[in-house]
């Protein structure tokens, strides 16, 4: 998965001359947490955070109308004084998975994202986790099975389930599979669409993939 199919293109920005009463005032009208700070050119020079204005003014003070002293305070600093220079960026074709890292090590939020050195968009910790769900959760008539696999048979898993799938007609949507720590099994979680599930669930049984959750999306999972 690529970060061009998941990020918020176009994003809301501020130049490094916008004060800090128009920034939060950006933050609170489009809902967000935080603006990559942008020259003329759309070159990028920093990144403010909602957090990043709490020496300026009490956060407290943000849940409501801000008194007239506050606004008079933020208005007196520019977006450069605040913001944070040194960033961690991605461009466009870098992988989502490398970017969830990424965002654990640093302990970010979010990424900008560079092409040519121009800001084309931003790739937050939400999308990342939408994205996630979007592969895992069952639904739209198709059906989620998580299983426990011998860790042995690792590089068989998905030749085998492509295999059982031509065998009974079912469409493959998704396979993703994790090894469990201080385990001799792997959990294999696939997504699959067709009408003999029935018989494709007791040909994984018979292969020794016990077979621990099945879900179509309107329940949490039925045990088998």
């Amino acid at each position: 998965m690529l970060v061009r199919y998941w990020m918020s293109e176009s994003p809301i920005v501020a130049l490094e001359r916008t004060d800090l009463y128009e920034a939060l005032s950006l933050m609170l009208k489009h809902d967000i947490r935080r603006l990559p700070v942008v020259s003329p050119e759309n070159r990028l020079c920093g990144i403010v955070t909602l957090s990043d204005l709490y020496p300026y003014v009490n956060p407290v003070k943000l849940q409501g109308e801000l008194p007239a002293p506050d606004v008079e305070n933020l208005r007196k600093h520019t977006v450069a004084e605040a913001m944070t220079r040194e960033l961690v960026t991605c461009g466009p074709n870098t992988a989502l998975e490398d970017v969830g890292a990424l965002m654990r090590e640093k302990k970010i939020g979010a990424l900008p994202v560079l092409k040519e050195d121009r800001l084309v968009g931003i790739i937050t910790d939400c999308d990342v986790l939408e994205a996630l769900c979007g592969i895992a959760r069952a639904g739209d008539n198709n059906v989620r099975i998580c299983m426990s696999v011998p860790a042995g048979e690792k590089q068989n898993i998905i030749y085998d389930i492509v295999e059982l799938c031509k065998r009974h007609r079912m469409d493959l949507q998704t396979v993703l599979v994790h090894p469990l720590k201080g385990s001799k099994r792997c959990l294999v979680m696939i997504r699959v669409e067709g009408l003999r599930m029935d018989d494709f669930l007791k040909a994984l049984w018979d292969i020794n993939y016990q077979v621990l959750i099945v879900s179509d999306g309107t329940d949490r999972g039925k045990k088998r």
